[in-house]
């Protein structure tokens, strides 16, 4: 199946990553700077904390030591190391044929027990496996093909067997063994993470530099070290610091993300769990100003990156006076200060977004200051983990950000973040249309018509808001000389590839 994307990057994973690596145009070598032989030194603001595959399973494919069966290339086209052909047998019977030619790190054969014995460890332990089409069954059959059997239908097993949280792993002897092109030589998540060529990935593993992502706590210090020469790759610039080291003469390649910067509501309880509440704080949002803070990007018109063919077609606007009167249907007027209240109590809006992805936390000061123009109080906090407020509830609005779509199909995060039960629908959204929707999605040939399902989607999102779309971002990505040709895919998922060290 072929998926035409966009090249593209991104810094941080939506669920707890972010990278952003850095790198200089100098020559001279000092100690503590990054060689022109040595290993290719990375710049993060947050690395794998361990190498379980339930844990951190998308942090492992960004460092490129996991992948999954199928995988995006630059092209964003679906493509396996592991299959040679995939064929839908019924309704919930998938058969894959293998190559029986890959290898783990260690040179056992990666062949058709191992496969079903790895994803099946993870539709058990990690619920997120099993957002796409339920809880799925793999069988080694005895000519090395693998029985696939689906609990609800879906037309897309290349791009499920491509979602991050199914990864190909053994554990051997309490440690996990991966088959992506590095693999870990040493690993402190508090400091660094030091990879080594996975000699079993290609023919070309004698070719590929070492690599070292280090961790930093703040982007001054990343920029630091990427001007002095420190590393060799930064992401996740903001706009003032891709200006200030283009004004410097050093590489910087601007890129449309694929993430998209949106807001988690909380319909459960507090004011937002107010519809006419969630409507006007969504008409007070000025996208506009959004775009222009951070200097690039487009207003968000949906849940993914707009050169999907699936993306969104809503159209996003801001009208206080509108928002007025939704809040005066609420039971709110403002008092003698401007500021709205009901029964006594003023209107605060709770909003939370984490320290790791440098754009968020502007938007959600920039989303304060609207707030507060307009008569709604706000409090604000940046936390290091936003999965705690998530899970815990302490939020009104999370601004977030994601690659809705790293396996290029919208029906995974969509069944993870709308579906009863879902693994991200965090506040217990419900929705009988929604439901009935993505159940004809996993009935539907990609074309058009699912296309057009994934719209419909979207649209009632945007009515009934448990998500309130923001912007879809354009990201920048600084380069030493030694790595200028380097080109990012497949947002953030694909950080270190296997043609990055060569």
């Amino acid at each position: 199946m072929k998926r035409r994307l966009i090249l593209l990057l991104s810094v941080i994973m939506a669920m707890t990553m972010a990278f952003a690596l850095s790198g200089c145009g100098g020559n001279e070598e000092s100690e503590g700077s990054a060689s022109t032989d040595g290993a290719i030194v990375i710049g993060c603001s947050y690395i794998a904390g361990n190498t379980n595959p339930v844990d951190s399973a998308w942090d492992l494919t960004s460092h490129g030591i996991s992948e999954g069966i199928y995988m995006q290339d630059a092209e964003g086209n679906l493509v396996s190391r592991f299959v040679s052909n995939l064929e839908r047998v019924d309704d919930l019977t998938w058969k894959a044929e293998l190559t029986d030619t890959v290898k783990f790190s260690d040179g056992s054969d990666c062949d058709a027990k191992a496969l079903a014995d790895c994803m099946n460890y993870l539709q058990q332990n990690n619920e997120m496996a099993n957002g796409t089409a339920g809880v799925v069954a793999f069988t080694a059959e005895d000519d090395g093909t693998l029985t696939i059997k689906t609990e609800r239908p879906t037309p897309v097993m290349d791009s499920l067997l491509a979602e991050w949280c199914n990864v190909v792993f053994k554990e051997v002897d309490g440690d996990f063994i991966y088959t992506g092109p590095y693999m870990v030589e040493k690993l402190d998540s508090e400091v660094a993470l030091d990879l080594v060529p996975n000699p079993y990935y290609d023919d070309r593993a004698d070719q590929r530099s070492n690599v070292t992502l280090k961790v930093f706590n703040d982007t001054a210090a990343m920029q630091q070290a990427f001007e002095s020469g420190e590393i060799d790759i930064m992401f996740g610039l903001t706009p003032d610091v891709a200006d200030a080291l283009k004004d410097k003469g050093m590489t910087v390649k601007d890129y449309d993300a694929g993430y998209q910067y949106f807001g988690f509501t909380n319909v459960k309880e507090g004011p937002m769990a107010d519809i006419n509440v969630r409507k006007a704080v969504n008409l007070i949002l000025n996208r506009d100003d959004m775009v222009k803070a951070l200097e690039g990007g487009r207003v968000a018109n949906g849940i993914f990156a707009q050169y999907y063919s699936f993306a969104g077609d809503v159209e996003e606007k801001t009208d206080v006076a509108e928002a007025d009167k939704l809040l005066a249907e609420a039971g709110y007027a403002k008092n003698s200060k401007g500021i709205y209240e009901k029964d006594g109590k003023p209107l605060s809006i709770h909003m939370v977004t984490y320290s790791a992805r440098a754009d968020l936390p502007i938007l959600m000061q920039l989303a304060a200051s609207e707030l507060t123009e307009a008569g709604i109080e706000s409090k604000t906090d940046v936390v290091d983990d936003i999965n705690v407020s998530l899970e815990g509830g302490d939020y009104d609005l999370v601004f977030y950000a994601q690659h809705t779509a790293p396996s290029g199909e919208p029906s995974a995060f969509l069944n993870m973040a709308l579906a009863d039960g879902g693994s991200r629908n965090y506040a217990g959204y419900s929705n009988d249309e929604i439901n009935d929707l993505l159940a004809k999605m996993g009935e539907t040939e990609p074309g058009e018509a699912r296309d057009q399902l994934s719209k419909d989607i979207q649209k009632i999102v945007n009515d009934e808001l448990p998500m309130i779309y923001m912007v879809d971002p354009q990201w920048h990505v600084a380069l030493s000389d030694r790595v200028s040709g380097y080109e990012p895919y497949c947002g953030d998922y694909y950080c270190v590839n296997a043609e990055l060290g060569l």
